[in-house]
């Protein structure tokens, strides 16, 4: 991990000072690495010794980084990680340029590496990525959104990206097809369950203990799982959800009345418990003669995505 966090200071290098600046500012605003060090286990799962998984892994974080700095301005967002983000410290434009810089960049390092399958997977991947952030757009206040739907938004925004990074792991270390796919939905397992357990935890933690401004899913027209359960059961809630939806606001009391309702109505419980069993069938996934001390790590690494208090 020390050498990945050199690599990417490195590759934000550049003469146009903002870019740094800001790149810098949100890779270091306390993430946790979580993609990159997903590439890095896979790649020691199958006990790989060389060093190419290390750019491959910051490529990974760079096309998450990027797509973090459009999410804050597509959703407004003034927070990051407990802090100013950085669309609120320089403005909308910068954040979209400096997340096209690192795109850029990352193909850029992309074609260094010199493998066309790589290329293609992460090419094929930043697609998907972007599919599936025009697909959670277009079903904005969606109110008969199933749960069959959320999960395809899952996966298509969330969960691509840690496919990927377990994809690029295997491939790196030289393993077959069909591991590299059987590593590639390990990831997207886990990538679920850790955007179900965000999902949770937008109903059920406070501020402070998740570092982030929570209860806001509805209001930026997110209907996630733990609402989707909870109105299928309480009328009332999904009136006033329908109520809050032509509003396209909340009023005063709604969100703290709203997350009070999912609660009772236990969408946030049925919502971990899905993500319990993601993270199960993750699990299952690691090839059980593979490097045992790894596969421990990376299995505790799925049940940690499911259980996770921030």
């Amino acid at each position: 991990m020390a050498l990945v966090d050199s690599c990417i200071h490195h590759n934000l290098q550049s003469d146009i000072m903002m870019i740094p600046a800001i790149g810098h500012y949100i890779v270091n605003s306390g993430g946790k690495r979580f993609r990159p060090l997903l590439t890095l286990l896979t790649a020691r799962l199958f006990a790989y010794q060389g060093e190419r998984h290390i750019p491959l892994s910051v490529v990974v974080e760079f096309i998450h980084t990027a797509s973090l700095l459009h999410d804050d301005v597509v959703d407004s967002s003034d927070q990051r990680r407990g802090s100013p983000s950085a669309n609120g410290v320089w403005g909308n434009q910068a954040s979209v340029l400096v997340g096209d810089y690192l795109f850029s960049r990352a193909f850029q390092m992309m074609v260094s590496d010199g493998d066309m399958a790589m290329l293609k997977l992460m090419s094929d991947v930043t697609n998907a990525l972007a599919e599936g952030e025009v697909l959670q757009l277009s079903r904005t206040f969606h109110l008969e959104m199933t749960e069959a739907e959320c999960l395809e938004v899952i996966e298509r925004k969330t969960a691509v990206l840690f496919k990927a990074a377990s994809e690029v792991g295997a491939h790196a270390a030289g393993q077959s097809p069909k591991v590299v796919a059987q590593m590639a939905e390990y990831g997207m397992c886990l990538g679920v369950a850790f955007q179900l357990m965000d999902d949770a935890l937008d109903y059920l933690a406070e501020t402070e203990e998740a570092g982030k401004p929570v209860g806001h899913d509805l209001e930026e027209g997110k209907i996630t799982l733990p609402l989707i359960h909870a109105m299928q059961s309480d009328a009332e809630l999904a009136a006033r959800v329908e109520e809050i939806s032509e509003r396209g606001c909340y009023e005063e009391g709604d969100r703290e009345w709203v997350r009070e309702r999912v609660a009772a109505q236990d969408g946030t419980g049925f919502t971990m418990d899905r993500a319990k069993d993601y993270a199960q069938r993750a699990i299952a996934l690691l090839p059980e003669t593979a490097e045992v001390e790894v596969r421990n790590l990376l299995a505790e690494l799925a049940d940690f995505s499911a259980h996770r208090p921030y």
